[in-house]
């Protein structure tokens, strides 16, 4: 399973359903025990670490603001729960009491069930993509390739926020460094 992330990332895998991954140049299941020396990382390698470092980059763009939501749902829920008896009172001659009783508890736990589903799934997202990025790196390390990012933000443009992505490799050549991207800074991630 190692090796296959080698070959996730080299321009050279060719991936079908009846033999699995396999090398474009040796028509073999990878078989390198720590390095593969024909690797060829280009485009496709680039690509990944540019999606995953984008993915990151929103998830902590929007950390606050998915913490704050969270705590701001959890407090209107725990309201609603603790203020179904001054509701009920507000209704206490209604034929619909202990309706008005329960209504509010009901609410007020739909709304902390959302708040802890929508944290969750935040969570999850950054988690899958943190793991994405390790097993990344891990690759890289084994080839002593290493990386900078920096990240500059441009203009904005009906909602979509263009990034200027400059990426400066160590012990790896490309003739580009710097990639431009979009990412959608509407409100659902």
């Amino acid at each position: 399973m190692e090796l296959i992330r080698h070959c996730a990332l080299c321009e050279n895998e060719i991936t079908s359903l009846k033999k699995g991954v396999t090398c474009k140049l040796t028509k073999k299941k990878p078989d390198f025990i720590k390095n593969c020396r024909d690797i060829k990382l280009n485009e496709k390698f680039e690509q990944q670490l540019v999606t995953i470092l984008l993915e990151l980059e929103r998830i902590s763009k929007f950390r606050k603001r998915e913490y704050l939501i969270f705590c701001v749902l959890i407090v209107i829920g725990i309201l609603s729960i603790m203020g179904n008896k001054i509701f009920a009172e507000l209704h206490s001659n209604s034929p619909y009491y202990w309706l008005n009783r329960f209504m509010p508890i009901a609410v007020g736990i739909t709304i902390i069930m959302g708040a802890l589903f929508n944290l969750s799934s935040f969570r999850n997202k950054q988690k899958i993509a943190l793991t994405e990025k390790n097993k990344i790196d891990s690759v890289l390390e084994k080839y002593r390739i290493s990386y900078k990012t920096k990240f500059e933000y441009k203009e904005k443009i009906h909602g979509d926020q263009n990034i200027e992505i400059t990426m400066e490799y160590k012990n790896w050549t490309k003739k580009r460094t710097t990639t431009m991207a979009i990412i959608n800074t509407g409100f659902g991630l």
